[in-house]
């Protein structure tokens, strides 16, 4: 991969990482649901699962859900009292690290999505 100066991409990595309003408070809370969630934006990201955890914050309080994939990592937090979250896709290689991250802000129900992208590409 060739930028515009001409120079070559010898490590392609995107980032893809934003907020997530007003998503549905219970989804939030499902632990379970979450897990098939990250499980399934690795899939659709083209990205290979290595593992994923959980960490749960009290009884009533929010979610981490970060998977390693060979490429990087995915990872949601959330904060089910405010129907927030953030998520981020990181990813190396041939991966399609937006659309995975469009696939989680649908999944959460989010009703405005802020999005930042970032090139993490070595170039020489």
């Amino acid at each position: 991969m060739r930028g515009d100066a001409g120079v070559e991409a010898i490590v392609i990595g995107r980032h893809v990482y934003g907020n997530l309003y007003d998503c549905d408070r219970e989804i939030l809370r499902d632990e379970t649901r979450l897990i098939q969630i990250v499980r399934n934006a690795a899939k659709i990201a083209n990205a290979t699962l290595i593992s994923i955890n959980t960490y749960k914050f009290g009884a009533n309080g929010g979610l981490t859900v970060f998977a390693i994939v060979a490429e990087s990592h995915i990872s949601i937090h959330t904060w089910p009292e405010h129907g927030f979250a953030t998520v981020d896709v990181y990813t190396c290689g041939n991966t399609d690290p937006e659309a995975a991250f469009n696939y989680i802000a649908r999944e959460l129900n989010a009703q405005r999505v802020e999005v930042f992208r970032g090139d993490r590409s070595l170039r020489r």
